[in-house]
């Protein structure tokens, strides 16, 4: 008995480590690969319903309005990436622009007031530890050169890398356009192309990933949701003991930024920050640093709490997986490890109920009656 027990355990073993190798190689190099059918794909998921309404309303066949939609959300997508696209260069212009008019009015003559300052402690000083200080600035001075040096040779390769990029990325978009319009225009029959690649069990299991797939997405939006007006919170707060201008607008900017991809609140509150120690606002600047302080601690603590109570994980459990998300897959992978997890447990406690409540039927039953004369 005890052999049975240990071979269905290696059985269940292997059968889900392969599961999960499998699962792993698919994300890590199929999907990459095939990145602009998928994108088609979902965007056509998306644009199912909305195109069935729209069709349904208007008495019109399904096919011309899975076209006009599609083009209708690639429009508003150039539009929104070319005017924030625009945005963005133009502030880094601007940026530019201004930084040699920065320098000469703010961070120079606070060099200078740090050389006086130093120049009078170092005449009170030792000779010999005014000899050691200055070999240790001048080491240093060196030392930052070289920094500064590497950040350009990086910054250099990094944008050279990013404009060799260019020509491909084109390439794909143009490719996920392509196929997306196929994808939108006969959506039922590639999906059902898809589901009969599957066996029956197949399909049954993938009917119900997708069922609850979209519930915890659902629920992990509530869950970045709560996290979102929190931070807009504190920003309000912060800001407005500061005697900021517009504290709750720059709040509601800062927090939306937070959710960006990359991006945080040390994006916007860090150089802000700077720049007020700079200009000398050291009270402000000190402020910003410590509302990004409080801000990055009680996400760091309330995240995993929160999406693991949404999304029915236990916190520790929710901050491994965000942890191996991120080391496996990247960014993305902080948010997929999690919901994928939160599948799996889900269909585990269907399978489990589905058992229990096949199993009470037998269980009130009872034994079989005995037959006559025995």
């Amino acid at each position: 008995m005890e052999v049975e027990r240990m071979r269905a355990f290696l059985i269940k073993f292997f059968y889900y480590t392969l599961i999960v190798a499998i699962a792993y190689c698919t994300l890590k190099f199929v999907v990459p690969f095939f990145m602009p059918f998928v994108l088609a794909f979902l965007i056509a998921f998306l644009l199912k319903t909305p195109v069935n309404r729209v069709a349904e309303r208007l008495h019109l066949r399904r096919s011309p309005v899975a076209v006009v939609m599609l083009i209708l959300f690639y429009a508003v997508l150039v539009t929104l990436t070319t005017l924030l696209g625009t945005r963005l260069v133009l502030a880094g212009i601007d940026a530019l622009k201004a930084l040699p008019q920065f320098y000469s009015s703010t961070i120079e003559p606070a060099i200078f007031q740090i050389e006086e300052w130093l120049g009078g402690l170092f005449a009170r000083l030792d000779p010999q530890l005014i000899a050691a200080l200055e070999t240790m600035s001048q080491s240093l001075t060196d030392a930052l050169g070289s920094a500064v040096s590497a950040i350009s040779s990086a910054a250099i390769a990094v944008t050279t890398g990013a404009a060799s990029h260019i020509p491909s990325f084109f390439v794909k978009f143009l490719l996920m356009i392509v196929a997306s319009f196929f994808f939108v225009v006969d959506y039922y029959k590639v999906a059902s192309f898809l589901a009969n690649l599957l066996p029956p069990r197949g399909k049954t299991m993938l009917f119900r990933i997708k069922q609850n797939g979209v519930d915890t997405l659902l629920k992990f939006a509530r869950a970045y949701a709560i996290l979102l007006g929190l931070t807009f919170v504190e920003l309000s707060i912060g800001l407005s003991l500061l005697g900021i201008k517009n504290a709750i607008l720059i709040a509601l900017g800062t927090a939306v930024v937070d959710i960006l991809p990359v991006l945080g609140t040390g994006t916007i509150l860090i150089p802000w920050a700077l720049y007020q120690l700079f200009s000398g606002s050291v009270g402000q600047g000190i402020g910003l640093l410590a509302i990004y302080g409080i801000i990055t601690v009680v996400r760091q603590a309330l995240e995993p709490r929160v999406v693991g109570r949404q999304i029915g994980l236990y916190p520790l459990a929710t901050l491994l997986c965000m942890f191996a998300g991120a080391q496996l897959f990247g960014f993305w992978g902080m948010f997929a490890l999690p919901i994928g997890l939160t599948i799996f447990m889900q269909l585990r406690r269907e399978d489990r109920a589905a058992a229990s409540a096949a199993a009470a039927p037998a269980a009130q039953d009872g034994p079989a009656a005995p037959p006559p004369g025995a």
